[in-house]
């Protein structure tokens, strides 16, 4: 079986399907949205770098080495040449590039209000059968980072990492060096997994603000509807 993990950044896949992407049985592949760097400065700044391109090659190594660590083939994986927190400009593209896997069955982002980017990859992938969600973290009622459940819901599969592949998990996150501060809120495990939602992509994925929204992520919701609509 061929398989497709498509998400926006460099560890989400390590974060939500390293179970599947440790799979023995399966063909895997990932695809990567964009590549992890925002153009807006300050995050360069904040995580010590001096320009945004430095920033983007440092996630890119930090990338490579956590597929080293996670045992993962380099040629199997794939990043495309969009900014984070640009994806709801290029929709079309995405899918184009989904699409020229063939994959039996995708796995991607639960539409939950925590990134743009996020919910921009549910939304690309909601035109193909076979696809697999996965929560990374959303608002909760106050606001704040609810992380590794899903919004409106229990999982139909729940995958208990331990032993050697729980281990080989936290090396690969280890491996995300200016991502710490938000990897070390997420549970290593368990995995939760089910079939994806039939959502309404004209309406928020929950009511109130989103978490994107509170933390100021460059988008509304209402913006991020009108560019996923026109891309």
């Amino acid at each position: 079986m061929r398989v497709l993990i498509a998400v926006a950044h460099a560890d989400d896949e390590v974060l939500g399907c390293f179970s599947v992407m440790s799979s023995l049985s399966d063909e895997v592949y990932v695809l990567h949205a964009t590549n992890s760097t925002p153009l807006n400065p300050f995050y360069a700044t904040r995580a010590g770098f001096a320009s945004v391109g430095e920033y983007e090659v440092a996630r890119r190594a930090e990338m490579l080495a956590a597929l080293d660590a996670a045992g993962f083939p380099r040629e199997r994986w794939r990043a495309l040449p969009i900014a984070d927190q640009g994806t709801p400009d290029h929709i079309g593209a995405i899918r184009e590039a989904m699409a020229s896997y063939g994959a039996d069955v995708i796995y991607t982002h639960a539409y939950e209000g925590g990134h743009p980017d996020h919910d921009a990859m549910a939304y690309a992938a909601s035109v193909f059968p076979n696809v697999i969600e996965f929560p990374i973290y959303h608002a909760d009622d106050a606001g704040e980072m609810r992380c590794g459940r899903f919004y409106d819901g229990e999982a139909s599969s729940v995958v208990a990492l331990s032993g050697e592949l729980l281990e080989r998990k936290r090396a690969a996150l280890d491996c995300f060096a200016t991502q710490q501060r938000v990897i070390v809120r997420l549970p290593a495990t368990p995995e939760l997994f089910r079939p994806m939602r039939k959502y309404d992509f004209d309406k928020p994925p929950h009511e109130g603000r989103l978490y994107y929204e509170v933390r100021g992520h460059g988008w509304t919701w209402d913006e991020w509807h009108r560019h996923i609509i026109v891309s």
